[in-house]
């Protein structure tokens, strides 16, 4: 006889095993918001309408060309007797009734001529070339110089969404590092929780110490909860970046260098490639070219002209078409001093520009010495960070070891496993603030934030901050600052 399977079992065995989510990238990551995100897509959009204004300009020196059909009902037709002129005559009784003594001749023969049709059609074409124009050289130089600035703030949208990735994933990975300190705090808690039991359960400790461990243990726990659900934030920080809604694991990339050069050369090769400097000298340029263009309004216009027209009707020429071509010369004599606005206009914006490419070199200095020594600080925190771990481990040993041989209390113990928890919080921080700090100063040789001076977390060019998680905080810790009491 077949044993009895239950329906849950059978259940529990056609069930495949949950997969772990698909690893994704760094790089996949950046390919990811590269192809998804909206606020790269605006700035191409903006970058195409940019290369508009250059067709645009281009029409100024371009010939013109218009063509219009007609049609009109009049009232009545008009129509006019014209004379054959073969038909002259000074003959008084060849002329009868048409003569006249005071005029001396007449015209014997007349026909009728329509002038015009009671419904009329006509057809008429026109053409003008710019000859001369001297305010499309502006007009057309300035177009580029558009183009150039769009060109290069899609760039730097492209950047600032790429290190928005960056911070994002980096930010991640130390979550996930926070919650694997607070499994392992866990681990540690609940062992001394047994060996508590076991003291107690020999009389050698009283109930409330192990009151205590248990306490302990399930703050702890809380903790490793906190940091699963910073965990699950940080990722949807991810997803919503690059546009992807699916699960994924995080795939440590390789930890970002330290520069290789000296703060002076990172100051100048960012003057040099920053694309905010860059802009402002493109203003500049735009600024002169404006200052030309006052100038060019001073120039006459030539202009060539055409027109073809087409009717139904001849009219006195005799013909049903017609058409003409000529020059047309613009002279501006007295536009009520406009032109010398313009021209006092372009050359306070051309101060303005020149102003602001000087403040502009400040602060690209400024910023990349104040990255630096966040660099710096960095890397002087995670080194202390390090030996706090180290001792931190060192004193739970001890301690460990010195309750178990009845010569510490249950407190020391407690203290030493909150210390080494926030020793490894703490040099988890660090470590972030460092790879951080070296990102943004890699990025900082080129990158600007059009909305000001990004900070050493970075920001999101959709518009929300996108920051370091925040250590979990243990539940364990004191308002005294004693941890475990």
């Amino acid at each position: 006889m077949l044993p009895r399977i239950s329906t849950f079992a059978i259940l529990l065995l056609c069930t495949p095993a949950l997969a772990a989510p698909p690893p994704l990238s760094l790089g996949d990551a950046k390919a990811l918001a590269k192809k998804n995100s909206p606020t790269l897509q605006i700035a191409k959009e903006n970058l195409y309408q940019a290369e508009l204004i250059i067709d645009k300009a281009w029409v100024m020196v371009k010939p013109q060309v218009n063509a219009t059909g007609t049609y009109t009902h009049y009232n009545t037709a008009m129509e006019l007797a014209m004379p054959d002129f073969a038909s002259f005559s000074m003959d008084e009784e060849a002329c009868g009734p048409l003569w006249d003594p005071e005029v001396g001749f007449c015209f014997t023969d007349y026909s009728k001529r329509t002038i015009q049709k009671q419904d009329s059609f006509g057809f008429v074409a026109t053409i003008s070339q710019p000859i001369f124009l001297a305010q499309a050289i502006s007009t057309i130089k300035n177009a580029y110089n558009s183009y150039d600035l769009a060109q290069i703030n899609t760039e730097n949208a492209e950047e600032c969404l790429l290190h928005s990735v960056e911070v994002a994933y980096y930010g991640a990975l130390a979550t996930r590092k926070f919650l694997e300190i607070a499994r392992h705090a866990v681990e540690i808690r609940q062992e001394h929780l047994k060996v508590a039991q076991a003291k107690f359960e020999v009389g050698e400790t009283p109930k409330i110490t192990v009151l205590r461990a248990e306490i302990d243990v399930n703050q702890s726990e809380q903790d490793v909860k906190r940091a699963e659900n910073s965990l699950a934030l940080a990722k949807e920080a991810i997803r919503l970046l690059i546009g992807h809604y699916q699960d994924f694991s995080l795939v440590p990339p390789e930890p970002p260098k330290r520069p290789a050069e000296t703060l002076q050369a990172y100051i100048q090769k960012a003057l040099q490639q920053r694309r905010d400097l860059t802009s402002a000298k493109l203003e500049l340029a735009i600024a002169e070219q404006l200052k030309n263009d006052a100038w060019y309004r001073f120039l006459p216009q030539l202009v060539a002209t055409g027109m073809y027209r087409l009717s139904d009707v001849k009219g006195f020429t005799d013909r049903y078409d017609q058409w003409q071509i000529g020059l047309a010369l613009s002279v501006p004599l007295y536009d009520g001093g406009l032109r010398y606005a313009y021209l006092k206009e372009a050359k306070s914006k051309i101060r303005e520009a020149a102003i602001k490419i000087e403040e502009t070199e400040k602060v690209i200095a400024s910023e990349i010495r104040q990255l630096w020594l966040k660099m710096e600080m960095a890397e002087a925190n995670l080194i202390k960070s390090r030996r706090s771990v180290e001792l931190a481990k060192e004193q739970v040993d001890l301690a460990k070891a010195a309750f178990e041989a009845g010569t510490s209390t249950n407190l020391e113990v407690l203290d030493a496993n909150s210390i080494q928890f926030i020793s490894e919080i703490n040099e988890t921080s660090e470590e972030l603030n460092l790879h951080l700090a070296i990102l943004k100063l890699d990025k900082a040789v080129k990158m600007f934030n059009p909305a000001g001076a990004l900070s050493s977390m970075g920001a999101s060019p959709a518009g929300a901050t996108v920051s370091a998680p925040a250590a979990p905080a243990t539940s364990s810790m004191s308002t005294g600052g004693m941890p475990g009491m």
